[in-house]
């Protein structure tokens, strides 16, 4: 499983320069299926962490990429 952080420069919506958060993950066809819950788990800790701790900016959570 990999966990993807994409930190950008972009537009909030009044349409002003802001850091723009973007997480998401994907599984890769060898991860078990405890692999894949640990890692949703990890991945919802940094997603309530960049939700709680991150101002200024635009978050945008894609959660499963595929």
């Amino acid at each position: 499983m990999r966990i993807i952080i994409n930190v950008n420069q972009g537009k909030d919506a009044k349409g002003k320069r802001a850091v723009v958060v973007r997480t998401g993950y994907y599984f890769n066809a060898d991860d078990s299926l405890r692999i894949q819950n640990c890692g949703v788990d990890i991945y919802n800790i940094i997603k309530d962490g960049f939700g709680s701790g991150f101002t200024g900016g635009v978050i945008v959570h894609e959660g499963l990429q595929k």
